[in-house]
């Protein structure tokens, strides 16, 4: 039988461990540059989750190298609602047209930014 409904709909991958409230996410971006940008999980529903917006810590290394840690204490009054999807065994959520935010793994991220 056919189906106007595309395969990878129809067999969507499970997510094993979903987003939880309290769950640290990070996405980094750069063209000649790898820029952290960190997330709070703050609300889940069946396919979204509602994410605060984080400032990081940067502790710089060296005039273009740093490593960013997020500021889970200071609080935002931003917040975005986006959809997640699985990946592996944990799940990914985009932030942008050119970078996802995945779980932290809560180790600094090591950034750098040669332009």
């Amino acid at each position: 039988m056919n189906s106007i409904i595309s395969p990878a709909l129809e067999n969507k991958a499970a997510v094993v461990n979903g987003p939880k409230v309290g769950d640290i996410l990070v996405s980094t971006y750069g063209f000649e540059a790898c820029i952290a940008h960190f997330a709070k999980v703050v609300a889940v529903t069946k396919s979204s989750v509602k994410l605060e917006l984080l400032r990081g810590i940067d502790t710089y290394t060296s005039p273009m190298n740093w490593d960013s840690v997020p500021d889970v204490n200071a609080g935002s009054d931003t917040f975005v609602t986006k959809r997640f999807k699985a990946c592996g065994d944990s799940y990914k959520v985009k932030d942008t047209s050119y970078s996802t935010y995945y779980v932290w793994t809560g180790k600094p991220v090591n950034c750098y930014n040669y332009h």
